[in-house]
């Protein structure tokens, strides 16, 4: 019965299922393709992604928006609202995610409780170089993109990648420039890249690590779940390796120190 109460409360996007199945071989070939075309081949489930990316808590908004990402994705002349605003703060959720994967692929901080998002702020705040970006500000964007975690740290990890390759190629190769390249753009243009690699951050998200205490890094309850029927190949995300000085830092964070939570 629990099991069931359980299941019942569970929240799944409502995104239209790819119509043929899709498994991601060549990373690089569908970034260069994707990006040379400038063209939303997925639309449908484009909009849907980032809508719910952008405004995960409010479903009035998100209705409502979606008129404005159906006229960017025809026109390009239409910013959602608070579009800038909300890259920067998809990009703190994503430093605190990522790095919570990383410690917990790492196997590192296993006699201090395991990985655990207060680790993963301390050690994002102890990495920011930007102002603004102490732990309060770390725990109230997580708090709000905290049930998108997945897909946001999806679409930054592969605008990163995008942009690196970008850089590499000769001058005129794209219409834009590295730096202009958003993680909204790669939600718009791949969103089955991003849906294939926030799968297996979703699947490690609800996995509890047994050397963790009980809680999950995704609130099962709240996630908001990749439709199982969405007919994309998982593709796990790559795990970085946690530096000497990042080592240094969680050591010497006090036990039991969860910052400001918002």
């Amino acid at each position: 019965m629990g099991a069931r109460n359980r299941a019942c409360k569970m929240r799944i996007m409502n995104i239209p299922s790819f119509p043929t199945k899709i498994e991601i071989f060549d990373r690089g070939y569908l970034i260069r393709t994707r990006l040379s075309q400038m063209r939303i081949v997925w639309p449908e489930q484009a909009i849907s992604l980032a809508a719910y990316m952008c405004w995960p808590n409010d479903a009035a908004v998100r209705s409502e928006s979606s008129v404005a990402l159906r006229r960017w994705a025809e026109e390009w002349d239409a910013v959602p609202p608070r579009l800038h605003r909300i890259q920067h703060e998809w990009l703190r959720v994503a430093d605190v995610h990522h790095l919570d994967y990383d410690i917990a692929g790492g196997q590192h901080q296993q006699q201090r409780g395991g990985p655990s998002i207060g680790k993963a702020v301390t050690l994002a705040e102890a990495n920011a170089r930007s102002r603004g970006t102490g732990a309060a500000s770390f725990w109230k964007h997580w708090s709000t993109y905290k049930d998108v975690a997945h897909l946001v740290t999806a679409a930054a990890l592969i605008c990163a990648d995008a942009r690196d390759r970008v850089r590499k190629l000769p001058f005129g190769a794209f219409p834009f420039s590295a730096e202009r390249i958003l993680p909204f753009h790669i939600a718009m243009f791949m969103p089955d890249f991003v849906i294939a690699i926030a799968l297996g951050f979703e699947c490690w998200g609800l996995t509890i690590n047994p050397d963790a205490r009980t809680e999950t890094p995704l609130d099962a309850e709240t996630v908001w779940r990749i439709p199982p029927d969405i007919d994309v190949t998982s593709a796990a995300p790559m795990i970085r390796k946690i530096r000497l000085q990042d080592i240094l830092v969680l050591n010497s964070r006090r036990a039991g120190n969860r910052g400001r939570r918002i």
